[in-house]
């Protein structure tokens, strides 16, 4: 169990960590509406990250049951990995030194987590890429307890995850230019290796 939230955590970890509209939403209410403000926003977040990452193992397991064969499930993960890799690298050279971010007209920090964050539909693929990935690995069985402890630690890694930029707003605010760039390359060049080697054991 431990493992699994370990693994719950990571991936949610990784997956907040490029800026985007949801970790520089939190650091621009952050500097402006104070780190309470920010936290709210945060749970928001967090909260429909568990239900995304919920909904996304249980595809992927009703996927699995159906089939009964590992190798429908690397590809799965071949795919999406793919399409994950594509985006982050084609994000990663097309980026802008600054980001800017729209305003909201909605001043409860906590509704505005909720929405924005269901509005990030690329959570549920990446999650049912990563869980078929760690499937077919034997990292993650499907049982409902795993897949509770896994969300719980997906939910409690995107919390931490905005909460460090929430804590860091002001020098994340002068490097996030160099940053976004570097971390989504980066992030694009290992969802590619898992692509990779995802394919070749569909050939073994």
């Amino acid at each position: 169990m431990a493992l699994q939230f370990i693994l719950g955590f990571l991936t949610s970890f990784v997956a907040a960590t490029p800026p985007g509209l949801l970790n520089l939403t939190s650091l621009k209410i952050s500097l402006e509406k104070g780190k309470e403000k920010s936290y709210n926003f945060a749970l928001g977040v967090s909260i429909i990250i568990f239900i995304q990452t919920y909904f996304s193992l249980i595809f992927t397991n009703y996927i699995h049951s159906k089939s009964n064969i590992e190798a429908s499930l690397q590809s799965i993960g071949f795919v999406l990995f793919s399409l994950l890799s594509i985006y982050f690298l084609y994000k990663g050279i097309k980026e802008k030194k600054t980001q800017k971010i729209k305003k909201s007209k909605i001043k409860n920090t906590f509704t505005l987590g909720l929405i924005l964050a269901s509005l990030n539909l690329l959570a549920i693929p990446y999650y049912c890429s990563v869980g078929a990935a760690l499937n077919s690995y034997g990292y993650l069985d499907f049982s409902q307890i795993s897949i509770l402890v896994f969300v719980i630690g997906s939910s409690v890694g995107t919390f931490v995850l905005l909460s460090i930029y929430n804590n860091s707003a002001k020098i994340i605010q002068q490097k996030i230019g160099l940053l976004a760039r570097n971390l989504n390359i980066f992030l694009g060049i290992i969802t590619g290796i898992i692509a990779l080697i995802a394919l070749i054991r569909i050939f073994n």
